[in-house]
């Protein structure tokens, strides 16, 4: 009996530790399990967050993971090996702080798009205004039967009208400049992905912007009756030059927040915009440079880029200061030179200087090396006096014929 009751004892003691240690088995079991479902939800909440708020709510929630679980981190640093229960918390905060930065810059840029909503809603307001009033003085201009007083009025007002419009439009391209030239690497795709996620308001896509002023300029120059001055198509040429700078600067960048499953396309064709508007502004304004010089009787040669323009005005200036070299009298290559000097520092560096050195007509380098040949012409061209050489030829003379004289007497 007393073994019965012995054998009963201990099965009964041996069924309770075996139940003890599957029941501890399965608690750290479900320690680890929970742990890692906490984990993983974290986790993916911290991916998808969409506000800096968010953000905020989810570091809360880690600190209240690292509390919960703080009594079991000796059985999840075994549990989680290669990880560490520490080593998970930490990279669930580190993965909050990247998610922070990212959504602390979109939220940045998206004010900045905002405002640039705002702007080019004002942009193509006054765009269109000036537009207007710039088509309607080159109507009055073509049908003018008036006076040439009133003609010379209409012109003059359609110039000015013709440069605030530019001055805008350089206003305008530099706003664009501003907004959109740190969007880079990574930052920038987060802005891609987060732009292209909601329409434009209003239809304010700059892509349209920029191409209708593109469209608008190429219409103006190839529709020109000539009305304009020289310093008109170097300012019409710089603006297009600047332009052309910052497009391509922020042109891949535009294109690829604004321009959704069609960038590729938009790209192509304000490039394509882009050449036919520079391959007008250079030869309105390498023209009018031209006649201008016809006009004032300097003939250069040809030239139609910055090169040439240069290679000509060496070649005119060397071939002058020979001339005045191989020359005794030189009145009239002064006159030459007077002619050309007036040019040059009257209009290439005076009244064209800002657009000659913007749209680099010429060169810096290039401006000095011809200060330095113009100096070279005018010390050949000087006139020079022949009072003391013929003084000397008198005084030569009658020292001739007094020695002649006295020789004479001697005999």
């Amino acid at each position: 009996m007393k073994r019965l009751q012995l054998l009963t004892y201990t099965i009964i003691i041996g069924l309770t530790l075996a139940t003890s240690a599957a029941i501890a088995q399965t608690s750290d079991y479900q320690i680890k399990k929970s742990f890692e479902e906490s984990y993983n939800e974290l986790q993916s909440s911290i991916e998808q967050a969409m506000t800096v708020g968010e953000i905020d709510s989810l570091m809360e929630k880690v600190s209240d993971l690292r509390f919960e679980y703080k009594d079991h981190e000796q059985l999840l640093d075994h549990a989680l090996y290669p990880h560490t229960f520490g080593s998970s918390i930490d990279e669930l905060k580190q993965d909050a702080r990247n998610t922070e930065h990212k959504l602390l810059i979109i939220e940045n840029q998206d004010e900045k798009l905002a405002n640039l909503s705002k702007e080019l809603s004002s942009y193509k307001s006054e765009m269109a205004t000036l537009n207007s009033r710039t088509d309607s003085l080159r109507n009055a201009i073509a049908n003018s039967q008036k006076s040439e007083k009133n003609l010379s009025e209409l012109v003059q007002r359609y110039r000015n009208s013709m440069e605030q419009r530019d001055e805008f439009v350089l206003k305008m391209i530099d706003s664009l400049f501003v907004t959109y030239k740190d969007l880079e690497g990574d930052t920038f795709a987060e802005m891609q992905d987060e732009v292209q996620a909601r329409s434009i308001q209003n239809g304010n896509n700059p892509l349209e912007v920029i191409e209708s002023v593109i469209t608008e300029n190429i219409q103006i120059l190839k529709s020109d009756s000539g009305r304009l001055q020289t310093e008109d198509y170097l300012r019409m040429y710089v603006v297009q030059s600047r332009f052309n700078e910052v497009w391509s600067q922020i042109g891949d960048d535009l294109t690829a927040i604004y321009g959704g499953n069609k960038s590729t396309q938009w790209k192509e064709n304000i490039d394509d915009k882009l050449v036919d508007w520079r391959a007008s502004a250079s030869k309105n304004m390498w023209a009018s440079i031209d006649a201008y010089l016809e006009q004032n009787n300097v003939d250069l040669g040809a030239f139609d880029n910055n090169e040439s323009f240069y290679n000509a005005i060496d070649s005119f200036i060397s071939n002058a200061t020979d001339a005045s070299r191989d020359k005794v009298v030189t009145n009239e290559n002064y006159e030459d030179f007077q002619a050309f000097y007036d040019f040059w520092n009257g209009k290439i560096k005076s009244d064209w200087g800002k657009f000659v050195q913007e749209g680099e007509v010429l060169t810096m380098s290039q401006i000095s090396t011809i200060d330095t040949e113009m100096m070279t012409w005018r010390d050949e061209a000087k006139p020079r006096s022949f009072v003391i050489p013929i003084l000397l030829g008198l005084s030569l003379i009658t020292i001739v014929g007094l020695i002649v004289v006295l020789a004479r007497k001697k005999e």
